[in-house]
């Protein structure tokens, strides 16, 4: 039986999350930064980074063969502190559908996804995507995302968003701005994170009026989130929804 007095490695444990549990959201409030306004910056492939060159190039095609046409690679910038972000945003005009290749990584972590969009309103979008990421902040009402990081064909993935969108929108018309404008309609798309989070509490915005920063409800919200195991809990269990929903829409067979 543990006994806190004598076990030198339960003390380190209970340390350890003690220090993580109080420390950590004031260093993550101390440090943390989101942009309030986004760099989207239309690039050529030849600027991006080779790891995301890489990431992106077997990906495409298999877009392409779907009916979506390669808009522009973009350069995201750092929108949090720390990270640099990169899309390869696609449309497909006839459907009014998007799809985009992301990435974001840090010194430390390189993440991508595959990602098909359907936006009908300011209040109803579908996104549909191959992230194992979950995020820590609240979710935005406004916005139905569905993970499944073990779907690895894009027509599968497809398939699998036609169908929530069916079931989530119920008949409402999809909408995409006229060709030329996708890149700002992104831009103006992911400005929103910072103003909706700040609705819920999680977010405020900086004096400068140029970064949005932790509150002390957001700091403990995420930090506590982050402490692990708990990210390995939260990610085997987004696995097992994913399961459980592919499996009744009928297509878990076919990831």
């Amino acid at each position: 039986m543990f006994d806190i007095h004598t076990d030198p490695l339960l003390r380190v444990i209970l340390c350890f999350y003690g220090f993580m549990i109080i420390v950590g959201p004031i260093a993550l409030r101390a440090n943390f930064r989101y942009r309030a306004k986004i760099e989207a910056k239309p690039v050529p492939k030849d600027a991006l980074p080779d790891a995301v060159q890489n990431f992106m190039e077997p990906r495409i095609p298999g877009l392409q063969a779907l009916g979506f046409e390669l808009v522009s690679y973009v350069n995201l910038g750092s929108i949090a502190g720390g990270t640099q972000a990169f899309m390869a945003l696609l449309s497909n005009r006839s459907t009014s559908e998007w799809a985009d290749v992301s990435v974001v990584y840090t010194k430390i972590k390189f993440a991508g996804y595959t990602e098909f969009i359907t936006r009908c309103s300011e209040d109803v979008q579908v996104d549909t995507n191959t992230n194992s990421t979950a995020g820590v902040l609240s979710a935005d009402p406004t916005r139905h995302v569905f993970r499944f990081p073990q779907v690895t064909d894009p027509w599968t993935l497809l398939r699998l968003h036609r169908m929530l969108v069916a079931e989530k929108t119920r008949g409402m018309r999809p909408v995409i701005p006229p060709a030329g404008q996708e890149v700002a309609e992104l831009k103006r798309r992911l400005e929103r994170y910072g103003p909706r989070q700040q609705e819920r509490g999680y977010l405020y915005l900086a004096s400068d009026g140029e970064t949005y920063r932790l509150t002390w409800k957001g700091a403990i919200f995420a930090a506590w989130r982050s402490v692990w195991p708990i990210p390995l809990f939260r990610s085997w269990r987004m696995k097992q929804l994913g399961a459980s929903r592919l499996r009744s829409l009928g297509v878990a067979s076919q990831t």
